[in-house]
């Protein structure tokens, strides 16, 4: 019986040699954009974070401000 990668299969060296390199390419692909999402929840916290501090900061001057008058 002929292994599909054989001299005797129909399938050429080329569809062989190709499927793994698909599969990679799959996988790359997948992880590439798992890291997407992640990268992007990152930058998401950390807008966040920096509203808030944002955020306290100005309640800060304005009222050290408010002190003043």
């Amino acid at each position: 019986m002929p292994t599909p990668c054989s001299g005797r299969s129909t399938r050429t060296r080329a569809a062989c040699v190709s499927i793994p390199f698909v599969t990679l390419a799959l996988i790359l692909l997948d992880a590439a954009m798992e890291g997407k999402k992640v990268v992007l929840g990152m930058l998401a916290t950390g807008g966040v974070f920096i509203g808030v501090i944002a955020l306290g900061q100005l309640t800060h001057w304005l009222g050290a401000r408010r002190d003043k008058h």
